[in-house]
């Protein structure tokens, strides 16, 4: 689905429907359709290839700094590791002396799907920023990193 911005009848905007107001509601269904794009694409989401590429990093990984490390709750860190486990990508064991900890390790599998979904991620970004100059990107990466501050 893509987001469009329509003006009623071709009359000018009112208050309320401000530039600043169109371009984020712009940024907002681009995000949306973004990420869509991306999951229909790799058949995976965003979050879940960032977990196995930080997994990877790592002989293991404590599910604990993961979830840090991504920003999850502790709810959406399990749900996302149970739904990679099922799909045989991971395993994760609890180690002593503390049973608490678990520790989280790339599987063969999820080691070989991790090199596909590199490269379909490779193919996407090329994809989604085709036609943009090095100039034009580094200018656009400094306004993100702004609003990003803005939010803060």
């Amino acid at each position: 689905m893509t987001y469009q911005l329509i003006r009623k009848a071709g009359k000018p905007m009112s208050d309320d429907c401000s530039k600043r107001a169109e371009l984020l509601t712009q940024m907002h269904g681009l995000c949306k359709n973004m990420n869509q794009t991306f999951e229909a694409t790799l058949q995976m989401s965003a979050t879940k290839v960032e977990l196995l590429h930080q997994i990877s990093c790592a002989n293991e990984q404590n599910q604990q700094a993961l979830q840090h490390s991504l920003g999850l709750d502790a709810a959406a860190i399990t749900r996302h590791l149970r739904k990679l486990e099922e799909d045989g990508f991971i395993t994760r064991q609890k180690k002593a002396p503390d049973r608490r900890a678990t520790f989280i390790r790339l599987t063969e599998q999820g080691t070989n799907q991790l090199t596909v979904l590199t490269e379909q991620k490779k193919a996407f970004q090329k994809r989604l920023l085709s036609g943009f100059s090095e100039q034009e990107l580094a200018d656009f990466t400094i306004l993100l990193e702004r609003m990003s501050r803005n939010m803060k």
